[in-house]
């Protein structure tokens, strides 16, 4: 089933999450070489992916075939959006290791890959298998994270009520605060796009408060980038262009270059629905060009299609 054209993105349930839905996947810290154990501090907490890519470099070329130092450089790639690097060094942390605790994780991670990429049948062979290796390990957060994620997967193939009932089923298992904010985030993406603006404004600002409380700046932003578009459905464009600018700050200072590709395409069909139609197809020529250069070949579509439509209009 189709639905109409739409850059309001699901969060995946990262386990540190970054915050959201994306958790927090953590690997095992005891053995862990100082190289690697600092790249996932830099990574997870203290949130300067551009330094923890420079330290998982250095690890890697130290220990090539520690599956750590590669996990760790991937999810620092993946953070900012560069996915081809980021699936190179997670599919070569899964080669390097039959722990199975481990490869539920890193099973998880390549399934988001993916799905950002716009793999998204790839991306659930990725989830299952995590969700099978948490269930039989028993660990009720990584079920629920990639419960979120699968939901995910079935709303972007246009089953809403679907993805619904996983989002209910991950927030049932769930516990901390930061990752019912990302579930109530992609809840909220649900509604939007049935057409229930309110109650998509509810649980985005829901999520969006729990991640100020917790200081994760990142997830605040993405959830502005999200409330501006619904405020561009209901045509309230002065809030809309308020938070749409707010998040695309938010996302270019960690160097987000997914998210950023995304604020520039919510700023696309923002100026599309004022009627200023130059202004939407440069926005949107901008995302389609970001999207490309990293490797979300789907969404890249999903823009120029709608540039296209531009063109045809004019």
């Amino acid at each position: 089933m189709k639905r109409a054209f739409s850059l309001l993105l699901i969060i995946l349930s990262l386990l540190t999450f970054k915050n959201f839905a994306f958790a927090q996947q953590k690997p095992e810290r005891r053995g862990l070489r100082p190289e690697v154990a600092a790249c996932f501090l830099l990574l997870n907490f203290i949130g300067n992916y551009k330094r923890a890519i420079e330290v998982g470099r250095e690890a890697v070329q130290m220990y090539p075939n520690d599956p750590n130092a590669h996990r760790c450089l991937g999810e620092s790639y993946h953070a900012i959006g560069e996915f081809k690097l980021a699936l190179e060094h997670m599919k070569r942390a899964k080669d390097l290791t039959s722990n199975t605790e481990d490869l539920m994780y890193i099973f998880n991670r390549i399934g988001m890959i993916y799905s950002d990429m716009g793999y998204l049948d790839r991306a659930l062979i990725y989830y299952t298998g995590s969700l099978s290796l948490a269930r039989n390990l028993g660990n009720r957060v990584v079920e629920a994270a990639v419960l979120n994620n699968i939901a995910g997967i079935y709303y972007r193939a246009g089953e809403l009520d679907k993805a619904l009932d996983y989002y209910e089923e991950s927030l049932k298992l769930q516990i901390d605060e930061k990752e019912k904010a990302t579930t109530y985030n992609n809840i909220a993406i649900v509604y939007s796009s049935k057409g229930n603006y309110q109650k998509a404004v509810e649980y985005f600002q829901k999520a969006i408060e729990i991640h100020k409380i917790s200081g994760d700046k990142h997830k605040v932003s993405l959830g502005k980038l999200n409330l501006g578009d619904t405020y561009r459905k209901m045509k309230d464009y002065e809030k809309a262009e308020k938070y749409i600018l707010e998040g695309l700050e938010g996302v270019r200072k960690v160097g987000d270059k997914y998210f950023e590709a995304v604020g520039y395409g919510y700023l696309g069909l923002l100026y599309r629905d004022k009627g200023d139609k130059k202004t939407a197809k440069d926005y949107l020529t901008r995302a389609y060009n970001l999207f490309k250069s990293i490797g979300a070949e789907g969404k890249a579509k999903e823009v120029l299609s709608e540039i296209q439509k531009l063109e045809n209009k004019r």
